[in-house]
C-alpha cells in the first residue's frame, strides 16, 4: 500500500515511482538509491502516473531487458506531456553503455547515472528541480574508497531478515558474450574491515541471513592485497545474529580447492553455490572465451562436493551461443544431467554491443533453434531438479522464514540451508524471521511443500 503523503510532500514534489531490472546487484543499488531518497523526504508510490519522480534501474545483459526500459520511457514521455515538471532518470548499466543513444532516443529523460554514479541522485535531483537541464554521469568505476557502497541505510530494504552485501564491483575477464566488463568496469573491493561493518549494522537491525555479491565473486580482495573471499566468510561468520552466509557470483577459473575446503569448514556458510557452467562444450566454451574446459568444470564441482557436504550446485546457461551445432548442444544437455543441478537459468543468445562475440562471430544459430534448445534445456533441468527434489518427501528441512506465501496466506514461505524454496503451513505472524524444521510431503521441480514441525523454530 502506498502510504499517505503530507501536503509538505506533494508540495515539493517528493512522489517518486522506480522499478529495478537485472541481477541481485541491480535490486540492491536500487536499496541504495531508496535509502537516499527516504533520506530526504521522498516517498514511494504505486504507480507511474501518481509520481513526481520516475526512475529506472537497468540491465544490459540482454536486450529484451532494454526493450522494456524503452517502451517505459515511451510511458514517461506521455506523462511528461501532460506534466512537464515530472521528472526522469535512468540509473545503471544500461545508462552507462547508452548515454548517448538515450539522449538521442528519448530527450525527455533529465538524468542519466551510470553504474559508478547513482549514489549521487538526490542531489541530482534536486538541482534539475531548482535549475533544470539536463545531469549525465557515468565516470568508470571509481576507487574503493570512492565505491557508491558506503553511507547505507540498512533499513531500506524489502525482506527484514535477509540482505544482499555488495563487496566488490566490476569484472577483469572478457566473456566473449558478456558487457559487464563495459558497464561495471574492472574489478574494484571494498576493504575487508568496511563490509564486516556493514554486516554488522545490518544484523543490528535483525538481518539473519547475508549474501555478499560480485560479478566475479571468488576475486574478491585480490586487487586490495588484503584477505579474500574465505577471510571475509570466516570474520562475517562471528559477527552475532548472523546464522547464515551465502555469495554469488562465481566463475570457475577462479575457484581452488582451498576456497572450497575453508568454505566447507564454517557452519555459517551454507552447503549452496552458484556457478554458471554457460555450456557443456569445450569448443563453445573456447569461442564464449571461459578460459576453462567442461573437465575444469567438473573438477571444481567435485572439490565443491568433497568439502561441502550435500552442497547443491546452480548454474547458468547461454543456448544458441554463434556456431553452435546440434552435437555442442546435446553436450551441454548431458552435462546438466550429469551434474544434477538443483537450477539453471537458461537463456538464448542475443548479441550484445562492443563485446568480442558481437565484433567477431556471426549470430548465426535460427532464432527458432534458439526457442527449441531453450526449451529442451529448461525440460532437462527440470526433470533433474524433481528428481532431486523427490528424494527429500519424507524428510526435514530447516528453512528461515520470510513471510507468508503470496498465493496462499495460510503457508510460510522460506529457503532452507541448501536454497531450496519451500512453502509449509505455518503462522507467518509468529514465525517470520525464524529458523524452523519443515517435514517435507510434496516436491516439485521448483519447488519442497511440508508443514512446520511444531517445536522446532529459533
Amino acid at each position: 500500500m502506498t502510504p499517505a503523503l503530507t501536503p509538505a510532500q506533494v508540495a515539493a514534489g517528493k512522489r517518486v515511482w522506480m522499478t529495478t531490472f537485472g541481477c541481485q546487484m541491480n535490486l540492491l543499488d536500487a536499496e541504495l538509491v531508496a535509502g537516499d531518497l527516504a533520506r530526504r523526504g521522498y516517498v514511494r508510490v504505486e504507480a507511474m502516473d501518481e509520481a513526481d519522480v520516475v526512475l529506472l534501474q537497468t540491465c544490459s545483459v540482454r536486450e529484451h531487458a532494454e526493450d522494456k526500459v524503452w517502451s517505459l520511457l515511451g510511458r514517461a514521455r506521455l506523462l511528461k506531456q501532460q506534466r512537464p515538471g515530472l521528472l526522469v532518470g535512468v540509473l545503471g548499466c544500461m545508462a552507462q553503455r547508452a548515454k548517448d543513444l538515450i539522449v538521442r532516443r528519448a530527450p525527455h529523460v533529465d538524468l542519466v547515472l551510470g553504474t559508478s554514479s547513482f549514489r549521487t541522485v538526490v542531489d541530482d535531483l534536486q538541482d534539475l528541480a531548482e535549475r533544470g537541464g539536463r545531469i549525465l554521469r557515468t565516470e568508470r568505476t571509481p576507487p574503493p574508497e570512492r565505491l557508491p557502497d558506503a553511507d547505507r541505510d540498512v533499513g531500506a530494504r524489502p525482506d527484514p531478515f535477509r540482505a544482499f552485501v555488495t563487496v566488490m564491483r566490476g569484472c577483469d575477464h572478457v566473456c566473449a558474450y558478456c558487457i559487464v566488463p563495459f558497464t561495471r568496469g574492472r574489478e574494484t573491493s571494498r576493504p575487508l574491515p568496511e563490509v564486516v561493518d556493514e554486516v554488522r549494522r545490518l544484523a543490528g537491525d535483525g538481518v539473519r541471513e547475508v549474501t555478499f555479491l560480485g560479478q566475479n565473486i571468488n576475486t574478491y580482495g585480490k586487487d586490495l592485497g588484503e584477505g579474500g573471499l574465505p577471510a571475509l566468510l570466516e570474520q562475517s561468520a562471528t559477527v552475532p545474529g548472523i546464522e547464515r552466509l551465502r555469495f554469488l557470483t562465481s566463475n570457475p577459473f577462479d575457484m581452488t580447492e582451498d576456497m572450497m575446503r575453508r568454505m566447507g569448514a564454517v557452519p555459517q556458510v551454507m552447503p549452496w553455490l552458484h556457478i554458471p557452467a554457460q555450456s557443456g562444450h569445450d569448443d563453445v566454451l573456447r569461442r564464449m572465451k571461459r578460459t576453462y574446459t567442461v573437465a575444469q568444470y567438473e573438477e571444481v564441482v567435485g572439490w565443491a562436493r568433497r568439502h561441502v557436504p550435500g552442497v547443491e550446485i546452480t548454474s547458468d546457461f547461454i543456448v544458441g551461443f554463434p556456431g553452435e551445432t546440434e552435437q555442442e548442444f546435446a553436450a551441454t544437455e548431458a552435462l546438466v544431467e550429469r551434474i544434477g543441478f538443483l537450477q539453471s537459468y537458461v537463456f538464448k543468445y542475443s548479441v550484445r554491443p562492443r563485446t568480442l562475440a558481437a565484433r567477431r562471430l556471426p549470430d548465426d544459430v535460427p532464432e527458432e533453434a534458439k526457442r527449441e534448445r531453450n526449451t529442451r534445456l529448461l525440460d532437462a533441468q527440470d526433470r533433474t531438479a524433481a528428481r532431486r527434489q523427490a528424494s527429500l518427501v519424507g524428510q526435514r528441512v530447516e528453512i528461515l522464514v520470510e513471510g507468508p506465501s503470496k498465493t496462499e496466506p495460510s503457508r510460510v514461505t522460506g529457503r532452507d540451508r541448501y536454497n531450496r524454496l519451500v512453502h509449509a503451513e505455518g503462522d507467518a505472524a509468529r514465525l517470520a524471521g525464524r529458523l524452523v524444521g519443515v517435514e517435507v510431503h510434496e516436491s516439485s521441480a521448483h519447488c519442497l511443500v511440508g508443514r512446520v514441525v511444531e517445536g522446532s523454530a529459533r
